[in-house]
């Protein structure tokens, strides 16, 4: 039996314009779905779907990029998301549609809530080191992306810093830092990983119909 994953009601945060919590967005629901390692498909009404198989680390959509950015720009609340289950999961891989990797809807996911600031668990005064190339072609363009990469690959910065350095916005130095966190490419490693809090599965609620046939025909 299919189980409905409850999405977080919580809005997203107006008290601290400095930093955003990945909860109030599409990121927590990502995450969410990674650790309760389930097919699941996320839909977003009056725009469209995407399916996620965490053991393929893949995300599956036939969202345009212009429909994609509008998806991760929708509040937690505005996403209903289901677990495809077996028979849903081998339809799904059946279609032959391409799959891509889950951390570079992250990385959207991220950038799109930034608007500019950190996210939460991130700081200013961390000494950032960007494990790995991101693949900036298939990304939102970044005006300094590139530059941001070359020097946070080869030393490690602070956020502060590095705005300095490269002479450029605050703001988008948040962005880059913030994707590239919630993607796992870029770590602080002027401290220690601070405990991940357990996210629990949901308990099972009900069924949500015949959403998976009718968002899956779209």
């Amino acid at each position: 039996m299919n189980a409905v994953i409850q999405v977080s009601t919580s809005q997203f945060n107006q008290r601290d314009q400095d930093t955003f919590d990945p909860a109030d967005g599409l990121l927590g629901i990502l995450q969410r779905v990674m650790v309760e390692k389930q097919a699941t498909l996320v839909y977003a009404a009056g725009i469209g779907a995407v399916a996620v198989i965490p053991d393929l680390g893949d995300y599956f959509t036939e969202l345009s990029d212009d429909e994609l950015t509008a998806f991760c720009r929708v509040p937690a609340t505005g996403f209903t998301a289901k677990r495809l289950g077996d028979a849903g999961r081998n339809q799904l891989l059946g279609q032959g549609i391409s799959g891509r990797n889950i951390e570079e809807l992250k990385w959207r996911a991220a950038y799109q809530a930034s608007q500019g600031r950190l996210m939460k668990g991130c700081g200013r005064d961390d000494v950032v080191l960007l494990k790995t190339w991101p693949n900036l072609t298939r990304l939102p363009a970044m005006a300094n992306g590139v530059r941001i990469a070359a020097l946070l690959t080869r030393h490690p910065t602070t956020v502060s810093l590095a705005h300095h350095l490269l002479k450029i916005p605050v703001a988008e130095m948040n962005e880059f830092y913030s994707a590239a966190a919630a993607a796992g490419l870029a770590i602080a490693v002027n401290r220690k990983p601070e405990p991940q809090q357990e996210i629990q599965p949901h308990r099972q609620r009900g069924l949500l119909g015949a959403i998976f046939e009718r968002v899956m025909g779209l």
